[in-house]
C-alpha cells in the first residue's frame, strides 16, 4: 500500500513547480512525446447500473476500489492495454494490473478467458490471478462501462528515495458511456480543467518536506481529487442515471446461459474461492 496525496494547481505555477523539484526527482522513462516530457493516459472505468463506485466515492466510504481499462498514448499494433483494480485504503492506495493486446480485448471480455489473451512476463507475474480477480467483480456486479477519462502525464521518480512518485495531470477530459474499443479516441470530451492541472504525491515512507515550501507558496492543500468523479459530473452525473446507464452501456460480458456459464468458468478458471474477494 502507498499514500497518495492530491493538489489542484494553476497552469501558471507549472514552470515553478518543475524547477523547485529538479534537484530531488529524474524524469520517468517514459516521459517523452507530449511537449517532449509526458504521455497519455487514457482510461474507462466500469461501474454497476446504480453507480456503485462513484457513489461510495462521493459518500466517503473510506474503504473502495475502482476498476478500469487503461492504456497509453495512441493506437499502435501490438499495443498493451490493462485490466486493473485499484483499491484504496482511507488515503493508502494498491493496484491489481493484468497487460493484453488492445486487438484481443473484445474476446477477452466476451469469453473470459484469461490464459489465452493476458500476456505474462516481466513485471506481471501475476497477471492471470490479476485478470482473475478483475472479471470476479464484472460478473458478480455486472459492471458496465460508464466513463472515459484522458490527460497528459508528466511524471518524476526520487532521486534519493526509489518509492517516490510526482506526477503532473494536465488537460484532464472525459466522456460517458463509451464502449471499450473507443478507448483511444478523442472525440467528444470535455475538459474538465482548463487553468488547472492534478499534482499527485505517492510515497511508501513519508512525505517529501522539500515539497512543503512550494505547497505553502501557493496555499495547495490536499483534496479529494477523483479523476472519474470529476469528469462523471462535468458530464451531467449529478443525479441517478440508471436508466441512461442500463440503455447506453450493456454490461461488457454477456449474461451467459448456466450450461454456457459452467463452460467458461471451467476453461478460465475466473471464479475462484475466497481469495477473489480483495
Amino acid at each position: 500500500m502507498r499514500a497518495e496525496h492530491k493538489y489542484l494547481v494553476p497552469n501558471a505555477a507549472l514552470p515553478d513547480l518543475r524547477a523547485a523539484i529538479a534537484p530531488f526527482v529524474e524524469l520517468d522513462r517514459h516521459g517523452h512525446g507530449y511537449e517532449e516530457r509526458g504521455y497519455t493516459v487514457r482510461s474507462i472505468y466500469l461501474d454497476t447500473a446504480s453507480l456503485r463506485y462513484y457513489h461510495e466515492k462521493q459518500a466517503g466510504i473510506k474503504v473502495r476500489r475502482k476498476l478500469r481499462v487503461r492504456a497509453y498514448n495512441q493506437l499502435e499494433d501490438g499495443h498493451p492495454v490493462f485490466l486493473e483494480i485499484k483499491r484504496k485504503v482511507e488515503n493508502q492506495v494498491s493496484k491489481n494490473r493484468a497487460p493484453l493486446a488492445f486487438e484481443d480485448l473484445g474476446a477477452l471480455f466476451a469469453t473470459g478467458d484469461v490464459k489465452q489473451y493476458i500476456r505474462l512476463g516481466g513485471h506481471y507475474a501475476e497477471a492471470i490471478e490479476d485478470a482473475r480477480r478483475f472479471f470476479y467483480h464484472v460478473r458478480r456486479y455486472a459492471l458496465r462501462p460508464t466513463h472515459t477519462t484522458v490527460y497528459e502525464r508528466e511524471a518524476f521518480h526520487g532521486r534519493f528515495d526509489a518509492t517516490l512518485r510526482i506526477t503532473f495531470d494536465r488537460n484532464l477530459r472525459g466522456a460517458s458511456y463509451l464502449p471499450l474499443d473507443a478507448l483511444f479516441t478523442d472525440d467528444g470530451l470535455r475538459n474538465a480543467f482548463p487553468g488547472h492541472f492534478i499534482l499527485e504525491v505517492k510515497y511508501n515512507t513519508r512525505f517529501p518536506a522539500w515539497l512543503l515550501p512550494m505547497l505553502a507558496k501557493y496555499n495547495l492543500r490536499r483534496r479529494a481529487l477523483s479523476k472519474y468523479c470529476i469528469c462523471a459530473e462535468l458530464n451531467g452525473w449529478h443525479t441517478d442515471h440508471k436508466a441512461a446507464v442500463l440503455a447506453k452501456a450493456p454490461p461488457v460480458v454477456k449474461h451467459l446461459d448456466a450450461e454456457k456459464a459452467h463452460t467458461v468458468f471451467a476453461r478460465s478458471n475466473i471464479l475462484r474461492p475466497s481469495s477473489m474477494e480483495v
